[in-house]
């Protein structure tokens, strides 16, 4: 949580192994300080607390980028995050959606903005996500392979457009 304070980035999906067993994906979620679900930095609701997703498939002339929604139903507004991934850019965006293809539950851990684990929870992945995750990640595999054999594969322009068209700032 420190990592991502620093870099102001309040959400994140990154491979971790808990207590020594499988590699697994964790979602990371920094509060802003004055988010409503906090008092004197303390969440005001114990959870667990329901956590639902969407995702969407960007087909950049450049690039796919593969978007997840997050929004976890903290009292008394849920907090949302968006997470981007470039499959074909980084093989740690591929890892982490083909882990979260094969995993039961992913592991949430929300932070303040001093770094401090203020929940922790198991979030249940059911099938329907886990299938049409694959399904994005087979899509967006397929689609800069072929951006890639016209030599016009540049995932940084997709990613910023991406970013530009959703309003959000890297």
């Amino acid at each position: 949580m420190v990592a991502l304070h620093h870099a102001n980035i309040t959400v994140t999906c990154t491979p971790v192994q808990i207590d020594h067993g499988e590699w697994q994906a964790a979602l990371f979620f920094v509060l802003p300080e004055n988010a409503a679900c906090l008092h004197d930095g303390q969440l005001i609701g114990k959870g667990p607390f329901t956590v639902a997703f969407d995702a969407d498939l960007h087909e950049h002339e450049k690039a796919t980028v593969i978007e997840l929604g997050v929004e976890i139903a903290t009292p008394p507004e849920a907090q949302n995050g968006t997470l981007l991934f470039i499959t074909g850019h980084s093989s740690h965006h591929f890892d982490v959606l083909k882990l979260l293809t094969q995993q039961s539950e992913l592991p949430l851990f929300m932070g303040n903005a001093f770094c401090e684990v203020l929940s922790q929870q198991r979030v249940p992945l059911n099938d329907a996500l886990r299938i049409g995750l694959r399904g994005l990640l087979d899509e967006a595999v397929r689609r800069d392979a072929m951006i890639r054999m016209t030599g016009h594969y540049d995932p940084d322009t997709a990613f910023a457009d991406v970013l530009r068209t959703r309003g959000m700032t890297a």
